[in-house]
């Protein structure tokens, strides 16, 4: 989910910043905060989280669906052990539609209702190519009677080691919504809301989606719509990703009122 892209603790160190230091200090604290920018890349990497544990995602929601209970089947390179809780999955140096190898094993506990399913998925040290995913990922799936609608409420306490040892952590919730042009298929928009935080090189990034994002997943790479407030270590922007057009280009407004115009596309 390349394509689009939380903060109590941050209001808490907010706080603190502003106990321990002097009113003397008041002025340093400002020009730091004012002094940072954010970059297009810093804007991928808060938007592409998902991207790391999409393809192991696809599978546990594709096993869940398929609702073997008490049992156990192979697939190739991964084995299923299914209960009446849920199901555990160990994969061996699997590979699907050519993409990254996956090797570990996670653990699936499931709840079911009649409006919605909803599962919680436990990872721990599973590997995607050169990278180890821990933690949880819960999912609740909601579809209307037509089936033209489907969305997935997707809560993240995880975090991801990358291949040069640097960790990504990722707590909060995204909501992920489908919306099917009945009438012209290539239509159809892929929107996402929601409210997360995430820590990468030593800044903490909380993200507030104020106006969903929109693309179209057939034709468009990255979000073309919408509206992301940011705050990164205490200095807030608001990122503008345009009026509906197909690009790669947003627009970043800072404290001052300073616009900049951002690519996504240069990473």
């Amino acid at each position: 989910m390349n394509k689009f892209i939380k903060g109590s603790k941050l209001a808490l160190f907010s706080m603190t910043v502003l106990f321990v230091f002097s009113c003397s200090k008041d002025d340093e604290v400002d020009q730091i905060v004012q002094d940072q920018v954010v970059t297009a890349t810093e804007v991928q990497t808060i938007i592409a989280t998902d991207d790391y544990s999409s393809a192991v995602d696809d599978i546990i929601t594709d096993l869940f669906q398929n609702g073997e209970s008490s049992k156990s089947s192979k697939n190739d390179c991964y084995v299923t052990t299914y209960s009446d809780t849920g199901y555990s999955v160990t994969f061996d140096n699997c590979s699907f539609d050519d993409g990254e190898i996956i090797n570990g094993s996670l653990v699936v506990t499931y709840k079911e209702g009649e409006e919605s399913s909803a599962f919680t998925a436990a990872y721990n040290n599973l590997t995607v190519g050169d990278i180890a995913i821990n933690g949880t990922r819960s999912f609740t799936i909601n579809s209307n009677s037509e089936g033209n609608d489907i969305s997935f409420d997707i809560v993240s306490d995880m975090n991801v080691k990358l291949e040069d040892g640097s960790i990504i952590e990722e707590m909060g919730s995204k909501n992920f919504s489908f919306e099917f042009d009945t009438e012209n298929f290539e239509e159809s928009v892929l929107i996402i809301d929601g409210d997360w935080t995430v820590k990468a090189n030593g800044n903490t990034y909380t993200v507030n989606i104020t106006s969903p994002l929109k693309t179209n997943f057939f034709s468009c790479e990255h979000a073309s719509e919408g509206v992301m407030s940011l705050n990164k270590n205490g200095l807030a922007v608001t990122i503008d990703f345009g009026d509906g057009t197909c690009d790669d280009v947003a627009d970043m407004t800072y404290p001052d009122g300073t616009v900049e115009e951002i690519k996504l596309s240069d990473i």
